[in-house]
C-alpha cells in the first residue's frame, strides 16, 4: 500500500480488504456473488436493515441514513450493497504509483441497477470527482482481544517447551 501510513488506525480499506468484507462467506472458502451473504439479489428497499435488503434500483429517491442502509454482509458490515458505491484506496489498475491516478469503488448505488451490487462489477474515477452516489467507509485496526493474546501467550510456552525437550 503506497498511502497508508504504517502507523494509520483509520484508513480507507484498499479493495480486497472491502471486497472481502463485503462478499467472503467466514464459514466457508468462497465468495457470494452479492454482499448480503447471497447468490440471489437482495430485495431493494429505499431504507431498512432486513437481512437480504440493499438500497439501489431507484427505490429510494436519496441515499438511505447509514443506520438503514440494508442487510448486513457476512462479515456484519452494512450498506456494501447499494445506497452509495464506495471509494477504495486501490487504484484501478491496482499499481497505487500517484496520489492522482484512478481510483476503484465498488457496492453499487441508490439509483442504480442490481448489476452494480454484485461481486464481479467494479468501477473507477478520478479522485477528484464528486457525485451523490459517492462516498467512502472508513476501516479500523482491531485492538487485539484478551483471548486471542492469551492463546498466543500458550502457544509460545508450549513451542518452548517443546524446543526444549526436544535439545
Amino acid at each position: 500500500m503506497l498511502y497508508r501510513n504504517k502507523d494509520a488506525f483509520y484508513f480507507l480499506p484498499s479493495e480486497n480488504e472491502w471486497y472481502k468484507a463485503a462478499y467472503y462467506n467466514a464459514a466457508g472458502t468462497n465468495y457470494f456473488l452479492y454482499p448480503t451473504g447471497s447468490d440471489t439479489a437482495p430485495t431493494a428497499v429505499a431504507s431498512g436493515t432486513n437481512a437480504s435488503s440493499a438500497v439501489y434500483d431507484g427505490t429510494a429517491s436519496v441515499p438511505a441514513i447509514v443506520a438503514s442502509a440494508g442487510g448486513l454482509s457476512p462479515y456484519g458490515t452494512m450498506g456494501q450493497g447499494g445506497n452509495i458505491f464506495e471509494w477504495n484506496e486501490s487504484a484501478f489498475d491496482g499499481s497505487n504509483s500517484s496520489s492522482s491516478e484512478t481510483r476503484a469503488f465498488r457496492g453499487g448505488g441508490w439509483g442504480f441497477s442490481e448489476f452494480g451490487l454484485r461481486s464481479s462489477f467494479r468501477y473507477s474515477d478520478a479522485p477528484t470527482i464528486e457525485e451523490n452516489y459517492l462516498g467512502f467507509r472508513v476501516a479500523s485496526v482491531p485492538e487485539p482481544s484478551t483471548y486471542a493474546l492469551l492463546l498466543l501467550g500458550a502457544g509460545a510456552v508450549y513451542l518452548w517447551k517443546r524446543r526444549k525437550s526436544s535439545l
